[in-house]
């Protein structure tokens, strides 16, 4: 046999591929191209629009984007800019002298954005000390038309035509004039797009020599020759200042003092990520509504935490959505505000500055369509290091909620206590002044009635954090009740399954006396799937009722009916051997729900880990300890990660993303114990060398 070679080809549609749909929008499509200019050593770039707006797009339409760069020779734009995902960045790190910047680009696909702005586009480039300019015609519907044909064309047999024009010697950098443009830019749009390009440069990273931007535009007024400025962060009501050392391998990081409840700036070592600089601003309401009334209707302003690589913004997030809950959250952030009322710092409330360097962070790698980073180890270990900083902003928001409730409470009491005494001092004044009974009479029923309204607000106040309680708790037990309405779905339909099997051959073979043995086992099993249903029915529905009540339950009598009744048809379904053996008698005063979530929660995670063995056990035991009643939860499924015991208990943290874990399951375990003022934690399993295994305690005092 003779061997022969083969050459990969791109057929002509690939410029769509990288251009109209890798480049999502219209705006990261203007980032890529002024970041472009940076890395040509420009200082001043000029983004211009004539007559796009609705009233007058037409053929003559243009968005032109000029810089006063190095500018590029016909080489350049033979081997480099018209070469895909050229390498010529990555083997070059720096712009040339005297700027020597940081190459931001590197993939070679940034310069098909164009595509996602206009189907033509001319280039106009020129190098200092040249008597000539050099001209290209790109014309993408040209591309576009050929991608029609039935026969393959390919990529490269397009050509481009190319001259050169004499220009003046001085003239230099690059101006690419972008017309056929499909979509119209509405000032508002314009607006957006100055609103994203001030994130453009860090304003803590200052550049030098100077990176300007100005917008420009023949039809809306406040865009004459406007500069993009970015404005300094005002109105914060904490501001911290993160830092590292390379040299002496250490990583600021915030941490909360328990004793002086208060934020405090801490060491610890460089993470795998590599060090960054954080500046966080953090805003209370007060700062949120003077921030909101300075910059009005301008909310998205606040809108969390930016990523810039050598002071300039890495992955621009810039695809504008006026609608803030359908924003981009690449960093995590916004996706643990599955409840308001847990204290969590979202976007809304945090403006963060995180510099990276490529120097320092080169495994934080930008996604080629730069709406992300790669997802790696170290940009997951980054992401995690960013949501441990917002933990201790809550801890300083819990506290202050708790200090404001205090002080609430303690000016109600103390108003409370005043009254009274004001009343007791008219009634001793009358007492000793019979004759000023008429005149003290107005003043002692306005007593009376600020004394009503103040013990009414009491009330109230009462009323409402009994009403917040018992909100949060439905809302977690519907988190838990989620789950367990996945697993027991799959369990109802098997039995329903069987029911209809054994309905079916009820109908075709009723009556028949020599089949009376069968239709009577066939009428137990129903009559027994139907009660299992009817259990799991009422379980769930059980929730509905889910409130702050406390009563007296026997421990061992409900963990008893949890796994011998409740949960049944789900070991069933998934093949799953339960084991319940508990001991002693215990009565637990606490709310009922509260001790069913956390079964629930623990058997859901007992599924998923348990998913790969072929012999699957959970076994709970419970007996009375000393002054405790301990449980030991078991399963022999894959085991928690030697240094994870801890963190499995942090909200969404999960090893089983991949089957819809969503790492919230074991928070509502540890949650759940804690309000029944027990414990939690993960000991030596007892499946050794496989499974996992929890001790939970509960005090005896009530």
């Amino acid at each position: 046999m003779s061997e022969k070679n083969l050459k990969w080809r791109f057929d002509v549609n690939t410029f769509r591929l990288i251009g109209r749909e890798l480049i999502t929008d219209r705006i990261t499509a203007v980032y890529e191209l002024v970041k472009n200019c940076y890395d040509a050593n420009a200082t001043k770039v000029i983004v211009e629009f004539i007559d796009v707006s609705p009233e007058a797009l037409n053929e003559k339409s243009k968005i032109i984007i000029s810089d006063d760069g190095h500018g590029m020779s016909y080489t350049d734009i033979r081997d480099k800019w018209m070469v895909v995902g050229t390498a010529s960045k990555r083997s070059t790190l720096f712009s040339p002298p005297p700027f020597e910047r940081r190459y931001v680009g590197e993939k070679g696909i940034g310069r098909f954005a164009v595509d996602k702005l206009g189907g033509h586009v001319v280039i106009e480039t020129k190098e200092v000390d040249t008597n000539q300019k050099l001209v290209v015609n790109i014309d993408w519907n040209a591309y576009d038309e050929l991608s029609k044909s039935p026969q393959l064309k390919l990529f490269t047999d397009v050509e481009n035509s190319y001259a050169f024009v004499d220009a003046p010697k001085e003239e230099k950098g690059t101006k690419l004039i972008i017309s056929s443009i499909e979509e119209t830019w509405t000032d508002l749009d314009i607006n957006r797009l100055e609103k994203e390009l001030e994130k453009i440069v860090s304003p803590f990273h200052p550049l030098n020599p100077p990176f300007q931007i100005v917008i420009n535009s023949n039809e809306y007024d406040a865009y004459k020759d406007k500069p993009v400025k970015a404005e300094s962060i005002k109105y914060s009501s904490l501001e911290f200042k993160l830092e590292y050392n390379v040299e002496k391998e250490w990583q600021e990081t915030l941490k909360w003092d328990k004793e002086k409840n208060k934020i405090i700036v801490d060491r610890v070592s460089i993470k795998p990520f590599g060090g960054i600089n954080l500046r966080l601003f953090y805003f209370d309401e007060a700062a949120k509504k003077k921030f909101n009334r300075i910059y009005k209707n301008q909310d998205y302003r606040i809108d969390g935490i930016k990523i810039y690589r050598d002071g300039l913004i890495t992955t621009p997030f810039a695809e504008f959505e006026g609608i803030r809950d359908k924003k981009r959250d690449v960093l995590g952030i916004d996706k643990r505000l599955w409840s308001g009322f847990l204290d969590k710092v979202g976007t809304r409330e945090i403006i963060g500055i995180l510099d990276i360097t490529k120097e320092n962070n080169p495994k934080i790698i930008d996604s080629t369509n730069r709406q992300d980073f790669v997802d790696n180890e170290a940009y997951r270990e980054l992401k995690e290091f960013v949501i441990a900083q917002l933990k201790v902003l809550e801890e300083f928001k819990k506290n202050e909620r708790k200090l404001l409730k205090q002080k609430v409470d303690q000016e109600l009491v103390k108003a409370n206590i005043e009254v009274k005494e004001f009343t007791e001092a008219l009634k001793t004044l009358e007492k000793n002044n019979p004759n000023l009974k008429q005149t003290l009479k107005p003043l002692k029923e306005q007593a009376k009635v600020i004394d009503i309204s103040i013990k009414k607000g009491i009330e109230q106040q009462e009323k409402e954090r009994k009403e917040y309680i018992r909100k949060e708790n439905i809302y977690v037990s519907l988190m838990s009740l989620q789950d367990y309405a996945i697993h027991v779905s799959h369990a109802v339909r098997t039995a329903l399954g069987k029911v209809k099997r054994m309905a079916e051959f009820f109908k075709d073979r009723f009556p028949d006396p020599k089949l009376d043995s069968i239709f009577k086992e066939y009428s137990h099993m129903i009559y027994n799937e139907m009660v299992n249903l009817n259990k799991v029915i009422d379980f769930m529905l059980s929730y509905a009722g889910s409130n702050i009540d406390m009563e007296d339950f026997n421990v061992k009598n409900h963990l008893e009916d949890l796994f011998n009744k409740a949960y049944v048809p789900v070991f069933d379904a998934e093949d799953i051997k339960h084991i319940v053996e508990v001991q002693d008698n215990f009565v637990l005063h606490a709310n009922k729900k509260f001790f069913e979530d956390i079964f629930e929660n623990l058997i859901s995670n007992s599924i998923k880990a348990l998913r790969n063995e072929e012999s699957k056990v959970i076994k709970c035991s419970g007996f009375i300890e000393d002054d405790h009643f301990v449980i030991y939860y078991s399963d022999n499924g894959e085991g928690i990660r030697k240094g994870d015991e801890e963190k499995i208990f942090e909200m969404y943290y999960t090893t089983t993303a991949d089957l819809g874990g969503a790492g919230i399951g074991l928070y509502i375990v540890k949650t759940r114990v804690e309000s029944l003022r027990g414990t939690i934690s993960v000991v030596e399993n007892e499946f050794k060398p496989r499974g996992a295994t929890f001790k939970i305690s509960f005090p005896f005092k009530k």
